[in-house]
């Protein structure tokens, strides 16, 4: 049997283009750890100041992308077209407006950043001199659908996450001027370069062609974001890597009247308390303290009979029982405890302190939450207080304490 005439049409241009928009919105750069920590917020300035300062790069090197597609596109008109954004780029008869000089001021204003002192990463070198070769070497399809679909095409979408994060780190309106021009500009500019690559369209395999240059310029974008955070997470950490390693003691730096003890009679810092007599849960929390940078030392207190929440966190703790008898539930497995007793939480194990005793629960908790906190961007390190299953009221305890 024939195959139908039917079957064998090309695809038409708006369907591919329906299709190529389709993948593009789909693309993992939108579920990028940097993309969503800006559009949570927590990105702070400082984390900017890095980032922006290593996207200086791409924004000095733009224009030679886009003269690379102009330069391998056969349609003059196209090429005077293609003219008029690099004469937008540019900044046309006033250079001091050029896009590049309008972000550097972003700089230097926003972030209190001087240009010329910025050292740029091998991975920020790699993601620019990768795009600046695909658009010197790609032919007019690919360099097309590169620059379109995946540079221009995304810019409005993805300046609204970096005006979202730029925003709640609390860079001014008014310094975001480089980001509006562009989520306002770079669609026209799209467009533009779209129609040079659906001009290509009767080529064979156009549409796979396009596909493959759109999904490379944003898989190389990717990688850069992927690069800028893990550097982000190091630099929260590094200063205090940097004074262990040049053995610097923290005790010179110390305010004169910064405590170096603490009695348990005496409340510490309150940090949270929480009452749910449903689940039998009532406890507070307070914080020791001291002026370290690593560990932090709490104090948990639990009424008689009560318990504090099931719950997990990235930070792992060292209990010591100060004072009473109960259990600590980690994960699958119950520890009897009694004061003197030391129990250890793995970092991310779901855990629960249940005071089985006649009087209060004391627990000094040490954790590495001062490490894990500057290591963590955002609020990505606390998860929810959970109760995990419902609580059956905790038998009295008369007599012994518990086993070991």
């Amino acid at each position: 049997m024939g195959v139908s005439s039917q079957a064998q049409l090309p695809e038409a241009p708006q369907d591919t283009l329906v299709r190529l928009r389709a993948r593009q919105a789909a693309h993992p750069i939108w579920d990028s750890r940097l993309l969503q920590a800006c559009r949570a917020g927590h990105l702070t300035k400082a984390d900017f100041y890095y980032l922006f300062g290593q996207y200086d790069h791409y924004s000095r090197n733009f224009t030679r992308c886009l003269a690379g597609l102009m330069a391998n596109c056969e349609s003059d008109l196209f090429r005077a077209r293609l003219s008029e954004n690099l004469w937008e780029e540019g900044g046309g008869a006033a250079p001091e407006t050029r896009h590049a000089a309008i972000f550097r001021r972003f700089l230097v204003d926003a972030l209190e950043i001087e240009p010329e002192t910025i050292v740029y990463a091998d991975s920020t070198r790699y993601f620019v001199q990768s795009y600046l070769s695909h658009c010197l070497q790609a032919d007019g399809a690919a360099g097309a659908a590169f620059l379109s679909l995946g540079t221009e095409g995304i810019i409005a979408r993805l300046y609204g996450d970096f005006v979202a994060g730029l925003t709640q780190a609390g860079i001014p309106e008014a310094d975001l001027t480089f980001f509006r021009l562009h989520m306002a500009s770079d669609d026209a500019h799209a467009e533009t370069i779209e129609q040079l690559m659906v001009s290509y369209a009767d080529a064979p395999g156009w549409s796979e062609t396009c596909m493959l240059a759109m999904n490379r310029a944003l898989d190389l974008r990717h990688g850069f974001f992927d690069a800028l955070y893990e550097t982000l997470q190091h630099r929260r950490v590094a200063q205090v890597f940097d004074r262990i390693h040049a053995r610097q003691s923290l005790a010179a730096d110390l305010p004169a009247d910064a405590p170096l003890s603490h009695r348990l009679s005496e409340h510490g810092q309150p940090m949270y308390q929480n009452t749910n007599e449903r689940l039998n849960i009532q406890f507070s929390v307070e914080r020791v303290p001291f002026a370290a940078e690593v560990i932090d030392p709490r104090i948990v207190r639990i009424p008689a009979g009560k318990y504090n929440e099931n719950h997990r966190h990235a930070h792992e703790t060292v209990f010591y029982i100060v004072q009473g008898t109960g259990q600590v539930i980690i994960d699958d497995r119950t520890i009897p405890v009694q004061a003197g007793d030391i129990a250890f939480v793995p970092r991310w194990a779901t855990h629960q302190s249940q005071n089985t005793g006649a009087g209060e629960m004391v627990i000094l908790a040490l954790t590495d939450f001062g490490l894990t906190g500057r290591a963590a961007i955002g609020d990505a390190f606390h998860t929810p207080r959970h109760q995990a299953t419902e609580p059956s009221p905790p038998e009295p305890v008369q007599g012994e304490p518990p086993s070991r």
